[in-house]
């Protein structure tokens, strides 16, 4: 994914960033595709960054379908249950992060509507 689609992406998600969700030292999102190009996101208490290509080492890296399931996981549209069980991801690494990253862009509007729905 281009540097510029990426910029955009963390526009559109950047009202909904969950300030203090993680930790004060960055964390690093490694998410690779089956076809689709790499990026990662680097994050902390403060702020984010999506980039492309490949960070090493990861703190955590994500296997993933397609870019739509990234995407529609942290915009809080596909359930993250959902999506591992239907082989759409995967996870290696801190498995506490992987479950904050699936709350890191969602408001609190969503998650009670998420959790009301469960």
């Amino acid at each position: 994914m281009k540097t510029e689609q990426l910029a955009k992406r963390s526009l559109q998600l950047e009202d909904s960033f969950r300030y203090n969700l993680l930790p004060e030292e960055p964390v690093t999102f490694q998410f690779i595709f089956d076809s689709d190009d790499t990026f990662h996101l680097i994050a902390n208490h403060e702020q984010f960054e999506f980039r492309p290509g490949i960070e090493s080492p990861p703190t955590l890296t994500l296997w993933l379908d397609k870019h739509t399931t990234i995407w529609r996981l942290l915009e809080g549209t596909l359930d993250g249950m959902t999506a591992f069980m239907g082989g759409k991801y995967r996870a290696d690494g801190n498995i506490v992060l992987s479950q904050l990253l699936l709350y890191l862009f969602q408001s609190p509007q969503a998650l009670l509507a998420h959790e009301i729905k469960d």
